[in-house]
Formats: structure tokens, C-alpha cells, sequence
């Protein structure tokens, strides 16, 4: 069998296990479902589950698979020697996740599973924070400063994401970016400059 099949047979499995949590996150929320559920749903055999996936969490944690490579992109850029960006830019991308995946995310924050997601989110966000900053401020004392302005603005991103997703407000990711950036931008740079 060639290799392409091969691929195309695996994406096909992930796409429909993937897209089966979803629908049942909408429809029951993530703490009460089951991996026979997703199976269900998604017609797929137990064993081929655990081919890919460990657990219903790691199913889960696959679905973020954009930012990770938004973020992977956007540290690229900065080893190559792209110039650097304004301070906290690149977490447009989690926004723009979030924007595009805003269903998903107000079943989990509704209806279970918010701790898996902030868990998840939270380790995608302090990497790109981490890459960002070292970059943005080369001189900082890194084992003083540096890592209590990433955990300062992983945890003020994380809780403006759950705020934008269970609020009413209809806002777009570049403009609760934009409010975030203005209520973290001034105060990072002169803990981290000072």
C-alpha cells in the first residue's frame, strides 16, 4: 500500500474522531463523554482509537494543532532573523484560534472542560511567550524577571480569552488583542526594562 494511502486513510481517521468530540463537547459538554461516545459517533473501532490517541484528552489536545503551528512559525521567523515584532503581536494567533473556533470553545468553557483546555493552552502560550520575550528584551536577568512576566501574561491571556468567550460582547481576535495588548504592553516593558 502505497504511502500516500496510507496518510490520507490516517487524516481521514483523525478528521472524523476529532470532529465526533466536537459535536458531542456542543452537545453534552467534555467532562461527560465517553471514548465509547466518540467511537460512536466517529464509526470507528477501539483499537484504530488507540492507534492515535491515548485518551479522550489526547484527542482533545490534537485539535490545536494551528496555534501550535502558528506558533512554531512565528518563532522560525525569529531565529531566522525576521525583524522583530511589536511586543505581545504574535499571540494574535491564539485569538484568531479561538475566533475561528468559538463554538468549541464556549461548550468546553460551559460545559466541562475547561481544565483540559487552559492546561493545554496555557503551555502553547508560555512557550511562544517565553520566545517572544527573550527576544524582545535579550538583557533581561532571565531568572528573576523574565519568568514572572511570561506566567504574568500566559495567565492575563488565558483569563481575556475565557472572559471573551463566555462574555456577549462580539468582538473580533484583532480587537480583544488589541485591549489586551493595551492593558499588558506598558506595564511588561517597564518591569522588564526598569
Amino acid at each position: 500500500m502505497s504511502e500516500a494511502r496510507t496518510d490520507r486513510r490516517v487524516r481521514r481517521t483523525r478528521d472524523l474522531l476529532r470532529r465526533a468530540l466536537q459535536e458531542l463537547i456542543i452537545e453534552q459538554g467534555y467532562d461527560r463523554i465517553t471514548v465509547q461516545e466518540i467511537l460512536d459517533r466517529a464509526d470507528v473501532g477501539r483499537s484504530t482509537f488507540y492507534a492515535h490517541y491515548r485518551d479522550k484528552d489526547d484527542l482533545l489536545e490534537s485539535g490545536f494543532e494551528d496555534v501550535r503551528m502558528a506558533i512554531e512559525a512565528e518563532r522560525d521567523a525569529v531565529e531566522h532573523g525576521r525583524p522583530k515584532t511589536a511586543l505581545l503581536d504574535p499571540l494574535l494567533a491564539v485569538f484568531r484560534h479561538v475566533e475561528g473556533h468559538r463554538r468549541f470553545w464556549e461548550a468546553l468553557t460551559r460545559k466541562g472542560g475547561a481544565d483540559v483546555l487552559i492546561r493545554m493552552v496555557r503551555q502553547s502560550v508560555d512557550d511562544l511567550i517565553r520566545e517572544h520575550f527573550r527576544d524582545q528584551f535579550p538583557m533581561t536577568d532571565r531568572g528573576k524577571r523574565l519568568e514572572p512576566a511570561i506566567r504574568f501574561v500566559a495567565g492575563a491571556c488565558i483569563e481575556m480569552l475565557l472572559w471573551w468567550v463566555e462574555s456577549e460582547e462580539v468582538l473580533s481576535a484583532e480587537q480583544i488583542h488589541a485591549d489586551f495588548k493595551r492593558l499588558a504592553t506598558h506595564g511588561v516593558r517597564r518591569f522588564l526594562t526598569s
